[in-house]
């Protein structure tokens, strides 16, 4: 999962890594379930935590689009969940068309794992919710999109941001963009780029914002590399959907980003 040619880096910007798997609703699944699904997997995630559920989203041809899947019910969606390890950096979340597994930076000491860690997370944590979901007499599970998700957090260096996001993305260039010195430098500047992947694979999605951090109120620009695509019903082909969606968010980050940014995070190769 993790070629040796591809780039990467001592020390990169990446806060956060998530897998993904969407599938078809599971019409039986109920409140009692994300209580049992924590005694299969307490061993390894023994705290919890509510979320809001998020609406699921297709890849198609004519771009993306979401459909909430309880709009037709008469109660409302059932919430999502996430299942903590006890350092909070590896977490699982689960809501009736969703199971995620993500990574998380909590401090500024946090090493990024790798790729393989997570991806083995999520491989390991699937099979763990296939198995309840049989053992619960859930329907079948029927796979339909697969996600990958990295994100980075920027720090401002020489000039503030977002004119001097040009430093570390280049297609930026805020100073070349002037055909007059009349406006000022922005105060407010949001990014998105969206890309093909080969072979009608899905997409793969770059969003760039601005803003405070709050763990240490730094000053960052967050570049959201996302890629989603369509899955088999099996989820056969899920391990080679995720080799060329992280080759894809590896190389697009690295032709994107600066060569003086990939000095500052150490680029090895």
């Amino acid at each position: 999962m993790e070629p040796e040619e591809f780039p990467h880096y001592q020390s990169p910007p990446v806060a956060e890594v998530i897998c993904g798997m969407q599938f078809d609703p599971l019409s039986g699944f109920g409140s009692s379930h994300f209580g049992l699904f924590l005694h299969a997997v307490e061993d390894e995630y023994p705290n919890t935590e509510d979320r809001a559920p998020i609406d699921d989203l297709r890849e198609t041809e004519e771009g993306t689009t979401a459909k909430g899947q309880f709009a037709l019910l008469d109660i409302p969606p059932l919430r999502r969940v996430f299942y903590l390890d006890l350092s909070g950096n590896f977490l699982l979340q689960l809501q009736p068309s969703k199971f995620l597994t993500n990574w998380r930076r909590q401090t500024e000491h946090d090493a990024y794992p790798r790729f393989s860690a997570t991806f083995g997370r999520f491989t390991d944590g699937w099979a763990r919710f296939r198995k309840f979901a049989d053992e619960a007499g859930l329907k079948p599970l029927s796979a339909n999109q697969y996600e990958l998700t990295y994100i980075n957090h920027i720090e401002e260096d020489e000039k503030a941001f977002p004119s001097g996001l040009e430093h570390v993305l280049p297609f930026f260039a805020w100073s070349a963009a002037h055909s007059e010195p009349f406006l000022p430098d922005p105060s407010a500047a949001a990014i998105r780029l969206t890309f093909d992947l080969p072979d009608g694979k899905g997409r793969l999605h770059l969003s760039i914002g601005h803003g405070i951090r709050p763990r240490d109120k730094k000053r960052i620009a967050v570049a959201d590399f996302t890629a989603r695509g369509p899955a088999k019903s099996d989820w056969s082909d899920m391990e080679s959907w995720f080799s060329l969606a992280h080759e894809w968010i590896v190389r697009g980050f690295t032709d994107l980003t600066s060569t003086n940014a990939h000095k500052k995070w150490r680029r090895l190769q």
